[in-house]
Parts: C-alpha cells; sequence; structure tokens
C-alpha cells in the first residue's frame, strides 16, 4: 500500500488553526497545485514514490508499463521512467494510478561544468536510442520531460512539492557535484507516445507536442516520428543549454552547435536517425574541452567571474590533491593486500 502525508489523510487537521501561524510555517500548509500528481510513501519499505493520475484507456500507461518492462528495465540504455506499480482508482474507476519514482528537473539544479554537459548529451542520446530500436517515438522529448533521478546528488532529499527545500519544507538544500556524485537523465510523460509494430510505417499524420519548430510539422503530407524525436531533442540542446535566452544560459558550449545542427537540418529525410546522431556525438566529444571546469553564466559581471573562477581553481586543487592522495592509499593498501596474500600462498601446504 501506500501512504500520504498528513494533509492529504482523511481526518486531517492543520497545524496552524490552534496557533493563529501562518500556514506556509508548517509542513502541511505546502499543497500540490498539479491535480494529476501527488507523493505517497511506499508502506512496504517506506520509500518515496510519485504517484500520476491517467485515463485507464491511454496508451500512456501500455507505453510506460511496456519500456519498464522485466524485459527491458534492467537494459543499461533504458533512460525511461521505472514503472513500479499501477492500480485502478476507487472513485474513478475510469481513471488509474501509475506509480513511479520522485525525479526533479534534469536542470535543477544547474549543471555545473562541461563535463557534465557531455555527459547530459551522451546520456539522452543513449536513451533516445533504446526507444527507437524498441519502436517507441517519444513525439514531446521537450526539456519538460527529461527529468533526472538526484539522489546522488541530493542524498537526504526534498520536499515533493516545494522542491527548493528538504523534505522538512523549510531547510536549504545544498546538492552535491554532478562529477563526483553522477545522476541518471530519464524521459517521463508518454502521453503522446507511440509504439509501433514490427514492419509499420513510421509515417502519421497530425502528431507533436510542445515543440512546434520542426518544419515538417506545417506540411500536408506524413512524417516520421522518429525523425521528428531527432529534431525536438536537439531543439532541446540548444535551447536549454546553449541559447542566450535566459540569463541562466552558459557561455563555452560552442562544441554543441554542430550537434545541433546536424540534429536539426529542415529536410527530414535528410535529417539522421538516433543512433547516426550519437556516432556523430562521439566524433565530436573527441576532440570536445571535456573539463570539470565551471560553466560562465552570461548574465555574470566581471567581478562575479573573477571571485567564482578563483574559487573554482581552489575547489579543483583541492579535488585533485584528494584524488592523489586517496590514490596513494589505494596503492598502499594493494600493494599491502598482494604482499599479505603472496605471504600465505608461499606458506600454504601445497596439495596434489
Amino acid at each position: 500500500g501506500y501512504k500520504l502525508r498528513e494533509r492529504y489523510k482523511p481526518d486531517w487537521k492543520p497545524s496552524w488553526t490552534k496557533t493563529g501561524k501562518n500556514p506556509w510555517t508548517y509542513e502541511d500548509g505546502i499543497f500540490q497545485i498539479l491535480p494529476m500528481i501527488l507523493d505517497a510513501r511506499r508502506t512496504l519499505d517506506h520509500s518515496l514514490i510519485c504517484l500520476k493520475l491517467i485515463r485507464k484507456q491511454s496508451e500512456e500507461i501500455k507505453i510506460a508499463q511496456f519500456l519498464s518492462s522485466e524485459r527491458l528495465r534492467h537494459h543499461p540504455n533504458n533512460h525511461c521512467v521505472p514503472i513500479f506499480d499501477a492500480f485502478r482508482d476507487s472513485i474513478s474507476p475510469e481513471m488509474n494510478f501509475l506509480v513511479m519514482p520522485v525525479l526533479r528537473p534534469f536542470n535543477d539544479p544547474n549543471l555545473g561544468a562541461v563535463n557534465e554537459i557531455v555527459d547530459f548529451v551522451s546520456q539522452i542520446l543513449e536513451g533516445l536510442i533504446f526507444m527507437h530500436d524498441n519502436l517507441v517515438a517519444h513525439d514531446d522529448a521537450t526539456g519538460v520531460n527529461v527529468m533526472m533521478d538526484a539522489r546522488p546528488i541530493l542524498p537526504d532529499g526534498w520536499h515533493f512539492v516545494a522542491d527548493y527545500s528538504a523534505p522538512d519544507g523549510f531547510q536549504q538544500l545544498r546538492p552535491l557535484s554532478r562529477m563526483d556524485h553522477p545522476v541518471r537523465y530519464i524521459f517521463v510523460d508518454f502521453g503522446l507516445s507511440h509504439r509501433y509494430l514490427p514492419g509499420e510505417s513510421l509515417l502519421v499524420r497530425e502528431a507533436g507536442g510542445r515543440d512546434g519548430d520542426a518544419p515538417e510539422l506545417y506540411t500536408k503530407g506524413p512524417y516520421d516520428l522518429f525523425k521528428l524525436d531527432v529534431f525536438t531533442i536537439g531543439n532541446m540542446f540548444e535551447k536549454d543549454l546553449i541559447e542566450a535566452i535566459l540569463p541562466q544560459k552558459y557561455e563555452g558550449l560552442d562544441f554543441l552547435f554542430p550537434l545541433t545542427s546536424f540534429m536539426k537540418k529542415p529536410n527530414a529525410q535528410k535529417r539522421p536517425t538516433a543512433e547516426e546522431s550519437m556516432s556523430f556525438w562521439n566524433s565530436i566529444k573527441k576532440q570536445s574541452p571535456g573539463s570539470r571546469w565551471r560553466l560562465c553564466k552570461r548574465d555574470e559581471t566581471p567581478g562575479q567571474r573573477v571571485v567564482l573562477n578563483t574559487l573554482d581553481v581552489a575547489k579543483q586543487g583541492f579535488h585533485q590533491i584528494t584524488r592523489l592522495f586517496k590514490d596513494d592509499v589505494s596503492k598502499h593498501y594493494s600493494n599491502h593486500f598482494v604482499r599479505s596474500n603472496m605471504s600465505s600462498v608461499a606458506s600454504a601446504p601445497v596439495v596434489y
């Protein structure tokens, strides 16, 4: 079973009614705005999960469960959201609940280093190839539908609604570095997705999600959803990582432009497949400035940049010293282990 937070229990009584204080100073004063999703605790192990309410006949349930089936869920290239369970709503039988892990937007907290960008792009292309290999087109692979399992960088968790704070809803989050604590990026929301039968034509009409930039969406003819996915993800890389539309966008990512141009070819027939996009990206990665150095925001003042760069240099220096120290300790214990075991072998009786 699943246990909801105090606010959503039938016998809930607001904590603030007897105190007269502001409801926002209490955890149960934090309410969910989106009506179709909610957090809960799995009673079996007390783990935090996400409940999503979906119409029973939705293709999203079938596609999400297929991609999370026993045959596919453990594949290393599967970056689709795991489905733990699905059950009917007892009040509205035409609705079902999907049970999923609690995730965060891929850029919250922001990516902090060039290598983190490289890892993000690689994982997303890897996940796209996996979906297409299994004949699923996402059809809405925009930034809002790419999330991450943030537990490695936020090991103490976060509040499901007030996700800028700790689980209590008030303490400040202190995320760790993705470089030292890698995260996994995950595709969510298969509400517009399409699963093809083997041998079925990839051409469709009247599809497409939030991203309306692909030229084929404005033609009268049918188009290939796999090629549309490639365009959408290329557009997502460009808009969410390197375009200077918002102040949180970054500098120093020019090495991504050849990839986005390649993936966004206006002529869908000449546009690459997901696998060809990955091959092209791998060739770029060999020449990319892979680095732990931080990403510089476009709106930084010269003074801020000097201070932040100085702090980052100190941080990287500390990291290198720590790594060297760990390597020395590791070698010491490794040598000690080898000598000890060799001594044991030398003194052991010979058995025929």
